[in-house]
């Protein structure tokens, strides 16, 4: 595990070394790459994070909170992948779209946090 992040580490270096010459070479393609070595590098953590995931699933079927477990992995993709796309959006100097984008976040996981809301409203409700 250690190994395959600071291997990861590594790689990420050398990318952006890779990517600063070629900026000063072709600044035109360095915004393409940019993107390209991201979307790359996203999907190795994702890769690397899936023991995490395996056990917090197992985890969370032990006490009943599957349902729970979905709506916050969920949530954390979405977070993960705004975040991401709004950095490549900053990196190629586009800030107004970036800011869109953490927007879309945003509201992506508040709409995916209805149901729960309402659960809960429903329990307090129940209470009183």
């Amino acid at each position: 595990m250690i190994m395959d992040i600071s291997a990861f580490c590594f790689a990420a270096v050398g990318i952006c070394i890779i990517i600063v010459v070629i900026r000063q070479l072709r600044s035109e393609i360095a915004p393409a790459l940019v993107a390209a070595a991201a979307i790359v590098m996203f999907a190795a953590l994702i890769k690397t994070a899936m023991p995490l995931y395996d056990f917090v699933t197992e985890l969370a079927k032990g006490y009943g909170m599957e349902g729970y477990l979905g709506i916050m992995i969920k949530a954390l993709g979405i977070a993960l992948c705004s975040r991401i796309c709004s950095e490549i959006c900053k990196d190629c100097g586009e800030n107004a779209i970036a800011i869109k984008v953490e927007l879309g976040g945003k509201i992506g996981i508040l709409l995916l946090s209805i149901p729960l809301l309402q659960q809960i409203i429903k329990a307090i409700s129940g209470l009183v």
